[in-house]
């Protein structure tokens, strides 16, 4: 393999994703007495879960981004017994935590930084506008890139065929001869293969691979990228 373009994903392949939004929620578990009726790891586990089926319903375009955010909360509360009456601001504090505890994914940064000194690059992020745009300047994402692909700003969401359409214009290269790296199987890895790109799938955050799951390369540290990157394999 030896690409002209490489497109990354943000969450959980750049930034580190899980691990601000664990240390935000434990820190609002922490703060509101409420969340206390369960343990920490159900409250966790609970939201993750509620979180998870609303951005699917999200993706389809069932339900607004506002309802969204008020739903993650408020549903979960439900389902756990807990009292939701101060659900909107416990959310509002969740997000407010959430953008301090961002950090790179280990290797990631150093690894972009050589991946940049022999490709042109570009990014490609599921999420909020003001959200993504904020995780762009705090990562200074600018310096290696003016290519950024914010699904919110297009109208639809990975894996639409729609957003790697746009992606592979503003590459001005054909698809085979762009590789995308992501975490997600079902929106990178499954996006970018039928979009006609080559897939590097970075796995340390998203637990294990299923049967059936492939991609051209599989990874869980970074420098075994930039290896593999060198290689021209």
């Amino acid at each position: 393999m030896n690409p002209k373009y490489i497109y990354f994903d943000i969450d959980n392949t750049l930034l580190n994703h899980s691990r601000a939004e664990t240390d935000a929620q434990k820190e609002i578990y922490q703060t509101y007495n409420e969340l206390q009726a369960v343990t920490e790891a159900e409250w966790l586990h609970g939201y993750r879960e509620m979180n998870h089926q609303l951005w699917i319903q999200y993706q389809k375009g069932e339900i607004d981004r506002e309802q969204l955010h008020h739903a993650r909360f408020k549903g979960t509360m439900h389902k756990l017994g807990i009292s939701s009456g101060r659900a909107e601001e416990i959310g509002s504090a969740y997000m407010m935590n959430y953008g301090k505890y961002w950090s790179w994914v280990d290797g990631a940064e150093y690894a972009l930084e050589k991946v940049v000194e022999q490709y042109p690059v570009g990014f490609i992020t599921n999420g909020f506008q003001e959200t993504q745009r904020k995780k762009i300047e705090f990562m200074n994402l600018e310096r290696f890139s003016k290519t950024f692909i914010i699904s919110e700003e297009i109208g639809v969401m990975k894996p639409h065929p729609k957003v790697f359409e746009l992606a592979t214009e503003k590459a001005k290269t054909e698809a085979i001869h762009i590789l995308y790296v992501g975490d997600s199987y079902s929106s990178d890895i499954t996006g970018g293969r039928n979009a006609g790109w080559k897939t590097a799938w970075f796995t340390a955050l998203n637990g294990s691979i299923q049967d059936g799951q492939t991609a051209d390369f599989i990874f869980d540290r970074f420098p075994l990228l930039t290896q593999f990157l060198k290689s021209g394999n």
